[in-house]
This record gives C-alpha cells, structure tokens and sequence, in this order.
C-alpha cells in the first residue's frame, strides 16, 4: 500500500471511507484503543487530501476534534501543525484535519 503523501485524491477518498467503517465497527464495539488508531489514520489521510487548499493561520487558536480542547498553531511543517494545547500549555503536533475552522475553499 503506498504511503497517504503518494496518493491520488481518489485513492485518500477510499481509504477515508475505509477507515470510516472500521472505526465504526470498532466504536460498535467500544474497543476505544483501535477506535483511536483508525481515527487517527483517518485524520492523516485527511490531512493529506485538504493540504493543497488548506490555509491554517498561525498565531490563530483552533479548537480539536474529537476533544474539549484547543490548540494556537505556532507553525506549520508538511500537514502537521504545531503549537501549544490551549489547556495546558504543552507544545503538541496534530494533523492539519483535526483543527475546527480551518479554510479549505481554495479561493
């Protein structure tokens, strides 16, 4: 299987879909550790396809996905964005899918 960066966006659509259903198989059956695995392959796949048309601000505070928290994007490096964890002040990497509000209209 190639790597998510060598990916058409076809081939990210499917395997989003994919991991869409598993998760959900997994979420069915409250096996919260592989619930977490897929999720978080789902939001790199997912990060892959918006990257081109994603425009992530920094200094901005975003709020995460999947979590009551939030995060000030401090920099950028590849589909990662970087910054510090709005409750407690550690510096932490999430993939650019999981940060709420992001503009990805490509305009």
């Amino acid at each position: 299987m190639p790597y998510y960066s060598e990916m058409t966006p076809a081939q990210l659509a499917a395997e989003l879909e994919q991991l869409r259903c598993q998760g959900q198989r997994a979420y069915d059956a409250r096996n919260w550790t592989e619930y977490h695995t897929l999720m978080t392959k789902w939001y790199l796949a997912k990060s892959y396809l918006i990257q081109p048309h994603a425009r992530v601000e920094i200094g901005k505070t975003y709020r995460l996905a999947e979590e009551d928290d939030a995060i000030r994007v401090t920099h950028l490096k590849g589909i990662m964005a970087w910054g510090v964890r709005e409750s407690t002040g550690d510096e932490l990497a999430v993939p650019i899918a999981m940060l709420i509000g992001v503009d990805t209209s490509g305009d």
